[in-house]
């Protein structure tokens, strides 16, 4: 009896023409060429029972299928020798059981999923890596912000304790010009002036030293900035 039809898989076009060419490379040929492979298998089949040659032929087509699945199936992994206790594998095998797969699937899902899970946790990591970056720009930013409130009520103070400083001295000019006029002749001269707001200077100079600052401070301001905080007090 024919025993080729349980072989065949039906709607298996791939195997039915790798099964034709199979057998026609062993010298078996239809004596008619039916329209489809799987017929024409099933013609083979019914003429060729009591040859031999074909049950030969037969045997070594099924065997040469399954190995060519079999590579296929293979085709993108590797084989390697794995150690593990006989508790893991038998838990291996209790998981391959339930999800009703093989040892090899059940280990391969494992890892993928150890693998996603992986990737998951970096990308996490990524995300909250950037998202303290930008808060970490955002606070660099405040900061900056406020140094720079900082850098300018300094620079005000400064300004006004040179002011004051100076109307200090002219303060004392006057006084000394209004009671001793005779006696002291060169006050109210530049270099007198100079050399008054060269001791206030230094007095001043040596305190801010004193002083724990984010910034190195000297007294007074140089030109440049003076014009700026004075234009812009006057805002």
């Amino acid at each position: 009896m024919p025993s080729l039809r349980k072989w065949l898989r039906a709607y298996d076009e791939e195997q039915h023409a790798w099964a034709v060419s199979y057998l026609e490379r062993k010298g078996i040929i239809p004596y008619s060429r039916p329209q489809s492979n799987y017929d024409c298998l099933l013609e083979i089949d019914k003429k060729f029972q009591g040859n031999p040659h074909y049950k030969l032929a037969e045997i070594s087509m099924k065997a040469a299928w399954r190995q060519k699945k079999i590579r296929e199936k293979r085709r993108g992994k590797t084989e390697f020798s794995l150690v593990i206790s006989n508790e893991k594998k038998s838990k291996l095998r209790a998981l391959a059981d339930k999800k009703g797969k093989t040892l090899n699937e059940t280990l391969e899902e494992l890892i993928d999923d150890e693998a996603t899970r992986q990737a998951s946790i970096q990308k996490e990591l990524e995300e909250e890596k950037k998202l303290i970056r930008q808060r970490l720009e955002m606070t660099r930013g405040a900061q900056e912000e406020k140094l720079k409130e900082v850098e300018l009520t300094t620079n005000s103070l400064m300004y006004l304790l040179n002011e004051y400083v100076e109307k200090m001295i002219q303060c004392e000019i006057d006084a000394f010009k209004a009671n001793h006029t005779s006696i002291h002749e060169h006050v109210g001269t530049n270099d007198y002036m100079k050399s008054r707001l060269s001791i206030e200077t230094a007095a001043i100079n040596k305190a801010l030293r004193n002083i724990p600052a984010w910034k190195k401070r000297t007294f007074p301001l140089d030109i440049g900035t003076k014009i700026n905080i004075k234009g812009m007090l006057k805002n």
